[in-house]
């Protein structure tokens, strides 16, 4: 009986909500904005090629990279998750055998598991870019092995 009421009271609801979000509500509006989603969409899937691209230069790295140690220095939380992971800044003090250690700041998805571990001084093993030692990747699944 009152099925037509609570179906006006969603659309009400959602014209608020569209006009809150500055979406719009009508046919005719949503038509127009057409142009606005599509380039919404696309920049959605370029970040998930860029995102596709790191991930794949991480797993190269991790394959083909000079193994080092990676101290935590300071770590910060962006706020992002990646795959319910969360992605965390970390400044690192590397140390790669018969070299000089140094800093290096990166960031990384973190595995959740991982997460109580990740404290200043604890160490992590790690694999470095040898054309460019700025580059690391963590090795996850070695971790607590260093």
């Amino acid at each position: 009986m009152g099925i037509f009421k609570d179906m006006k009271k969603l659309k009400k609801q959602g014209d608020e909500i569209g006009k809150q979000t500055g979406r719009p509500t009508s046919m005719w509006g949503m038509l127009k904005d057409t142009p606005n989603q599509l380039s919404q969409a696309s920049a959605a899937i370029d970040d998930a090629m860029a995102l596709q691209a790191n991930l794949q230069a991480q797993q190269q790295l991790l394959t083909s990279g000079t193994p080092a140690t990676g101290t935590i220095k300071a770590f910060q939380d962006t706020g992002t998750l990646v795959n319910f992971n969360p992605l965390v800044n970390l400044t690192l003090d590397v140390e790669v055998e018969g070299q000089a250690p140094y800093t290096v700041q990166t960031s990384t998805s973190v595995p959740q598991v991982m997460l109580a571990q990740l404290q200043a001084g604890n160490t992590l093993p790690v694999r470095v870019d040898p054309t460019n030692p700025q580059n690391v990747a963590i090795e996850w699944a070695r971790f607590g092995q260093t």
